[in-house]
């Protein structure tokens, strides 16, 4: 019964990405530079906390939340100043702007989903190394 709830959940964890992916047209992307590749490792922790079998200690789930904490925070600051810069960018695109006066913006927007992608980079490697081997292959 385990095994059918774990996998379930990771299904719903799979198709809930793809519909995003989907449904995003018109709203807040990602901030990431990679987009659907990388693991969101934190996700499949919060779903399976009390899981037996993953078996999480109480220092454990300290020390997962305060991962979770620090780049969920991390990663919507950067979201909400990528998404305004990004607005602005095809706004004055529409408005015919040349691209030559972009340039800085579109290097700055860059810039920005780099550092994004390398909190959600940082938060994976810290996972990692809180959970153990047995508790990664059932997340992984």
């Amino acid at each position: 019964m385990k095994l059918l709830t774990l996998l379930s959940s990771a299904l719903l964890v799979a198709s809930l990405g793809v519909t995003t992916l989907n449904a995003n047209q018109g709203q807040p992307k990602k901030p990431f530079l990679i987009q659907g590749e990388l693991p969101h490792l934190t996700g499949m922790v919060q779903i399976l906390w009390d899981d037996e079998d993953l078996a999480l200690t109480a220092d454990q789930k300290k020390k997962l939340a305060i991962v979770k904490k620090d780049t969920m925070s991390k990663a919507k600051s950067l979201g909400k100043i990528i998404n305004a810069l990004e607005a602005k960018i095809v706004k004055a695109s529409a408005d015919g702007a040349k691209p030559d006066t972009l340039k800085d913006s579109v290097s700055r927007l860059a810039a920005l989903r780099a550092e994004a992608t390398m909190v959600h980079l940082n938060c994976i490697y810290n996972t990692r190394h809180i959970l153990t081997k047995d508790q990664l292959d059932i997340i992984e």
